[in-house]
């Protein structure tokens, strides 16, 4: 009886029936406007473009990338570094440095008198390949001048005239000889500098030897967004037809560096952070012991080396991609259907996401 009565209703408004399902038809298709679209995702409650950048904005530091490494470091780089950040300092008022890097008032005296060699021999060799320069002109010159006597000769008609171009080849061959003999001996002389500016060289390294410092790290890198600071005119909304956002943020950036103490620690498995790797004090003095500021500052180098080899393998490219897909995706979460993403540069400049 109820399927009877159900059937006699479709068939008196069969019309009614038909237009429901057209409709649920187009619907489905995405070819209603939203306002027209029931099954459509009506308006969220934070599609108000300030209550959105709150939102975003909570987010904070997004990291999208991280980059796991081993570096290491040792303390001559950290004295070669302070030679030119602390110039003045070191010029002026160099004690308290001093103090605080024990090696370093050694390693300058060593590092200048060493530079003094580098630019003195620089000068040499400078000198030196400029002279093998005029030295092959002038053996060009000499065989040119040389094949010409020689057919000036055999063409020469008059025995007076001959004898007199043969003196002149005479004398060309003895200036070949002399120029010879003078590029052998200034050979030889800079063979001799090139020989004990070597050993200069090995002995200064030597030298940083007797009282090193190196430590291997191990850490990683974190790189991302920070969307603390968005702004209002960084987000545009649009929910005319289907819900549209449109967000410029900041490019990727180096969020965080860390190595700890322990880089694994696992019962079965334990690495350090950080290892010390070579401690050569050239002393048993307590005056040449390391001081913590040394320590610490190899260590720092470590981190600053592990920084910049993320980014060369691409960290801050990673990031970059990751950043634009988990945003992509957040936001198809929060009920969006179109999502345009876009970086801009630090002179708010627009980086195209393509």
């Amino acid at each position: 009886m109820i399927f009877l009565t159900i059937a006699n209703f479709i068939k008196k408004y069969w019309f009614i029936f038909l237009l429901i399902i057209v409709y649920i038809l187009i619907a489905g298709l995405n070819l209603l406007p939203r306002s027209l679209n029931v099954f459509k995702k009506q308006r969220l409650l934070i599609d108000e473009t300030p209550i959105v950048v709150k939102e975003v904005r909570e987010i904070g530091e997004l990291t999208t990338s991280e980059f796991y490494g081993e570096v290491y470091a040792d303390l001559n780089e950290v004295y070669n570094e302070m030679l030119v950040e602390f110039k003045d300092s070191l010029n002026f008022n160099p004690t308290a440095l001093y103090e605080n890097y024990p090696g370093l008032e050694r390693y300058r005296k060593d590092a200048r008198e060493f530079r003094a060699d580098e630019l003195f021999f620089k000068n040499k060799s400078e000198s030196y390949e400029l002279f093998l320069t005029e030295y092959y002109l002038k053996l060009e010159d000499y065989r040119s001048k040389e094949l010409e006597l020689k057919k000036e000769i055999s063409s020469s008609g008059s025995k007076s005239e001959r004898k007199k171009l043969e003196r002149r080849l005479s004398d060309l061959k003895d200036k070949t000889i002399e120029e010879k003999k003078a590029f052998v001996k200034r050979k030889d002389n800079f063979n001799k500098d090139e020989k004990a500016f070597r050993g200069k060289k090995i002995d200064f390294r030597k030298e940083r030897k007797t009282r090193n410092l190196v430590y291997i790290g191990r850490g990683w890198v974190k790189a991302g967004v920070n969307l603390k600071g968005l702004t209002d005119e960084e987000i545009f909304i649009d929910d005319s037809d289907s819900l549209y956002i449109h967000i410029l943020i900041p490019e990727p950036e180096i969020l965080d560096v860390d190595i700890n103490p322990w880089f694994i620690y696992t019962e079965k498995k334990k690495i350090k952070g950080f290892e010390l790797f070579i401690a050569k004090t050239g002393s048993m003095l307590s005056s040449e012991n390391f001081t913590d500021v040394e320590i610490n500052s190899v260590k720092h180098k470590c981190k600053l080396r592990l920084e910049q080899n993320a980014i060369e393998k691409g960290l801050l490219r990673n990031a970059k991609s990751s950043a634009s897909s988990t945003l992509v995706n957040f936001f198809h979460l929060l009920g969006f259907d179109k999502v345009k993403i876009n970086f801009k540069t630090s002179d708010h400049q627009v980086v195209l996401n393509n």
